[in-house]
């Protein structure tokens, strides 16, 4: 009997704190996304002061405007898919205004396979590493 209330007990702490992680990922607001986008950038990409800045600025704007449609689009994913995509496609296209051609390019790679990630299931690993 006392082995059940111990497999039972782990299980409760670990499904616990699995809701913990993903109920703090998704209440991120959107100056604390964009700063992790900004700082992910920074690493990857080596962008210069200026374009630190600029950045910054570019992804808080967009973050604002991503939580935004997903505060407001609950039930319909297939719109909410579309204004996603074309979200995106806007803050692409300012990015690629303050990025070099390489720089846009390696961002455009890391994104897909960011998006590929997401889609095996690994939401939110990527600070884990």
């Amino acid at each position: 009997m006392s082995n059940k209330l111990v497999v039972f007990t782990v299980i409760l702490i670990v499904a616990g704190a699995c809701n913990l992680k993903s109920s703090q990922r998704q209440n991120w607001s959107a100056e604390d996304m964009a700063k992790r986008q900004t700082i992910m950038m920074q690493e990857a990409l080596q962008l210069t002061e200026e374009q630190r800045s600029k950045i910054e600025r570019i992804n808080l704007k967009f973050a604002d405007q991503f939580k935004k449609l997903r505060d407001n689009t609950q039930g319909d994913r297939e719109k909410m898919r579309i204004l996603r995509d074309d979200l995106r496609d806007a803050k692409y296209k300012e990015l690629e205004a303050v990025l070099s051609t390489e720089q846009f390019e390696k961002y455009i790679v890391l994104e897909e396979e960011r998006a590929k990630e997401m889609r095996n299931g690994h939401r939110g690993e990527r600070g884990d590493r």
